[in-house]
């Protein structure tokens, strides 16, 4: 009958502790479902040409030798978190330069660093690098120039960032 009784008190042992790392499991989920969400909405696609929308004498026909000249939304807009935003850079076909964006909070906090824009390409839509509250944020991007991969030096400036809650 012990035998029956330690048999029985086993599987009871086995059983809570299964449910234990379930719930564990779903804990642990729960807190990283906005980074999981982050990581499964596809990022913006990269496209040869002209930033479209965009009235014409906007568009940078000339760059002179050794500047870093490019368009970026200074009003970027995110439905939630998750969502593609109107980031719209365009890196001038005229530039010597590829061009990677990054964007920072006010506390240095990385929200969004852009795919690399060689000269002639632009970037309409993307999503955050990371999970950001919803809010206005008052930002600092860095456009860092690279010619072969190897850095060459960089512009920055202001822009916002407005998360909603949609």
């Amino acid at each position: 009958m012990q035998m029956a009784d330690k048999s029985k008190k086993t599987r009871r042992a086995i059983i809570i502790m299964a449910a234990a790392a379930v719930i564990l499991s779903v804990c642990a989920i729960m807190l990283n479902i906005q980074s999981i969400l982050l990581f499964l909405q596809s990022g913006g696609r990269v496209e040869d040409g002209l930033l479209p929308g965009v009235d014409a004498s906007e568009h940078i026909e000339s760059v002179p030798h050794g500047e870093i000249r490019y368009l970026i939304n200074k009003n970027v807009y995110f439905r939630n978190y998750h969502s593609k935003g109107n980031i719209m850079l365009e890196n001038p076909e005229s530039s010597e330069y590829d061009l990677k964006i990054m964007i920072m909070t006010e506390d240095g906090k990385t929200i969004y660093t852009s795919p690399e824009l060689k000269p002639g390409q632009y970037l309409e839509n993307d999503k955050l690098s990371s999970v950001v509250k919803p809010g206005v944020y008052d930002c600092t991007y860095y456009a860092c120039a690279y010619v072969n991969g190897e850095y060459c030096g960089e512009v920055t400036g202001t822009l916002s960032v407005t998360v909603s809650n949609a």
